[in-house]
């Protein structure tokens, strides 16, 4: 059974909205979510929400936090992402990257006391959209054993790197477990 993307993305916003996310950051979150479902990445979409509303409801993700800069110097920033929800962090730092990147020729910024930022690839789009090449990455919890060992010791650390192009973006997506190349094309 396929669920139709508006029904899909209508619906995880009033989840999001009854949670207490401001409705615009709601539709924002849910239309994240619903894109990396419609695209093929399920782990990071549909899939993903009920445990993100888990830790919604535990106190671990904030709904209503923001990111603050903690330090800037010209084309570099640090960011507090203050415990709110990855995927909205995450675009908004890369928002402000491409600010940075306009105003600098490049625009790098770190962001911390954050969580999942579900789907890499959406803030590779960022970028390539906005006409630039974008390099995005995350560190992970240990969720993978190293050859021989019994138990998870090393994090799979994705990549996204976004290449604008006339013909089609180019948005590559590499981690350690898995690597998808060219990860979508067109939209």
């Amino acid at each position: 059974m396929r669920v139709p993307f508006d029904e899909l993305h209508d619906t995880l916003r009033r989840v999001l909205v009854a949670a207490g996310m401001a409705a615009g950051r709601a539709d924002l979150s849910a239309r994240l979510f619903a894109e990396a479902s419609r695209d093929g990445v399920a782990s990071h979409g549909l899939n993903r929400f009920p445990r993100f509303m888990r830790m919604v409801n535990r106190g671990v993700v904030d709904v209503r936090a923001r990111p603050h800069l903690v330090t800037a110097h010209g084309a570099v920033e640090r960011w507090d992402g203050a415990r709110g929800p990855g995927n909205l962090n995450a675009h908004e730092s890369m928002a402000r990257a491409i600010t940075l990147a306009r105003a600098h020729g490049a625009g790098v910024l770190a962001l911390a006391n954050t969580n999942h930022w579900m789907r890499g690839g959406s803030y590779g789009w960022q970028p390539a959209d906005a006409g630039m090449i974008g390099i995005c990455w995350t560190n992970t919890l240990a969720n993978l054993p190293p050859w021989g060992a019994p138990d998870p010791r090393v994090g799979n650390n994705p990549v996204a790197i976004a290449v604008p192009r006339a013909a089609g973006h180019v948005v590559l997506i590499a981690s350690n477990r898995k690597t998808q190349s060219a990860e979508e094309e067109s939209r």
